[in-house]
């Protein structure tokens, strides 16, 4: 192995197209990190050499050190983009990849400037300011916290530390392993390394299913498995319509029953006494398009009561920009360009149904927001949670959609029904365990009970407390550790 002073020399003397190369190939790898792969020590190399960069001396000014780093990171994990421009074919594959390199680009510009905010100081405030950078891109301009760094743990025990710290203090635990790999000593380094290959095969305690799960509400979720190209079929709707009402009827009566995201194709109130009549007297939960008199369109749940009356609905807060709505439409209209798009609906909300409890309402998009699910006065008793997924094409895009569910399960310490036309649907517990799920290419329904929440989380108490008192002990053992070290 080479000393650092010998591997140093080497960096300085490559040209500055291989460093940038190297620098995002690194990126690409700590990507690698993120379902479906599942494989936190991948994350935390990458990351290790983008910490290592950040002292020798370099052809890469520090913002492009980072944007390259971030670059490599996102073009690997944000992959799946290029799913939904396929499924039309060959009039829109062309620019799947130029948005998915758009995408990147954009994105890493926030690790690009974390890297020249730190100017090479201290890993400490390199680790802050990457953390700054997933905290501004989560929040700014919509928001888009889609893989952020601490996701990488979701399928391991670790992540049960987000019900405390939360995803954001995930992903700072996950900065300074990276940033201990780059200047620690072999061992360290070994170690670190070594636990993070262990930790997805430890398995996650906490109550299995037993007798209490008796008396639980039982639940049906409706996984019809519908490709999207025949989704809006108007030659399939109608048997798509009929595959959920047989299969909601297919069984003993149970307490609940989903559907996916907008799975009734006809205006709901064509079709909400049929629905009722297939539950066998239980409440239904269906996702579907709506209308109101000012002529909005919404992207809708809504739950039909055992005798057909609508009994609440939702429409959805948080849409998806470019695939639900033009930002900036009103200019695009100013030069004669139309987009139909959805409008958005309050914001989190919450539906009463007698015998289930509390439930937060979400709809696709809306589960990836940490901080929209759980929002709200009061706590829910459970987290329902339609999609389509059908967009996200069979590998990449549907893992880690299902994967940041768990998150917001583990975090809350809520129960998550989730619901996919396409993905994976399944009854998640409150610690991201999913015992029962039907996978991408099954089809059928999946009776279970409904998991008892746990009490409410520190997280979900006192969402950025726990984040801000880690960060305030890294910054206090800083300085600790350079007054002592000056004496």
């Amino acid at each position: 192995m080479l000393e650092p002073s010998a591997a140093h020399r080497l960096w300085a003397q490559a040209p500055a197209w291989g460093q940038g190369a190297l620098t995002v190939a690194a990126g690409g790898l700590a990507g690698l990190g993120q379902a479906p792969v599942d494989q936190p020590a991948l994350t935390l190399v990458g990351l290790a050499f983008g910490f290592w960069i950040i002292r020798p001396q370099t052809r890469l000014p520090h913002f492009w050190r980072g944007w390259g780093l971030g670059f490599g990171y996102f073009l690997v994990a944000l992959a799946w983009i290029v799913e939904p421009f396929l499924v039309e074919g060959r009039g829109t594959a062309w620019v799947a990849p130029f948005a998915l390199l758009a995408m990147a680009g954009g994105l890493a510009l926030f690790w690009g400037g974390a890297f020249a905010l730190a100017r090479g100081r201290a890993r400490l405030w390199v680790c802050l300011a990457l953390l700054a950078a997933e905290l501004a891109r989560s929040y700014l301009f919509t928001g888009f916290p889609w893989a952020l760094l601490g996701y990488v743990w979701i399928d391991t025990i670790a992540y049960q530390l987000a019900a405390i710290i939360g995803p954001h203090g995930m992903s700072l635990l996950t900065l300074i392993l990276a940033a201990l790999i780059a200047r620690g000593r072999v061992m360290p380094r070994l170690a670190i390394l070594t636990l993070s290959l262990a930790l997805p095969f430890v398995p996650v305690q906490g109550p299995g299913s037993g007798p209490a799960d008796e008396n639980r509400p039982i639940v049906r979720l409706i996984h019809p498995n519908v490709a999207q190209e025949n989704k809006w079929n108007p030659d399939k709707t109608q048997a798509i319509y009929q595959r959920h009402l047989s299969l909601s009827h297919a069984g003993p009566a149970v307490d609940l029953i989903i559907w996916p995201e907008t799975s009734v194709y006809l205006p709901i109130e064509l079709a909400r006494r049929e629905i009722a009549g297939a539950a066998q007297g239980a409440h239904v939960v269906v996702g579907y398009q709506s209308r109101n008199s000012a002529g909005q369109y919404f992207n809708t749940l809504g739950v039909v009561a055992p005798h057909g009356e609508i009994q609440g609905e939702y429409h959805k807060s948080r849409l998806v920009p470019f695939g639900e709505y033009l930002p900036l439409s009103h200019l695009a209209r100013a030069f004669g360009y139309d987009f139909p798009e959805f409008s958005a609906g309050s914001g989190p909300a919450q539906i009463d149904i007698e015998g289930i409890g509390r439930l937060q309402p979400l709809i696709c998009y809306e589960g990836i927001f940490p901080q929209f699910v759980g929002g709200g006065d009061t706590r829910p008793d459970l987290l329902v949670l339609i999609t389509n997924d059908g967009w996200f094409g069979e590998g990449q895009g549907p893992a880690q959609h299902f994967a940041q569910a768990r998150a917001r399960a583990i975090e809350l310490g809520l129960p998550m029904l989730r619901v996919a036309n396409r993905g994976v649907t399944a009854v998640i517990d409150p610690w991201g365990r999913s015992r029962d799920r039907l996978d991408l290419h099954e089809r059928g329904a999946l009776d279970a009970p409904i998991p008892r929440p746990r009490l409410a989380t520190f997280y979900a108490k006192n969402p950025w407390l726990g984040l801000l008192t880690l960060v305030g002990v890294l910054i206090l053992g800083h300085f600790y550790r350079r007054r002592r070290d000056y004496h």
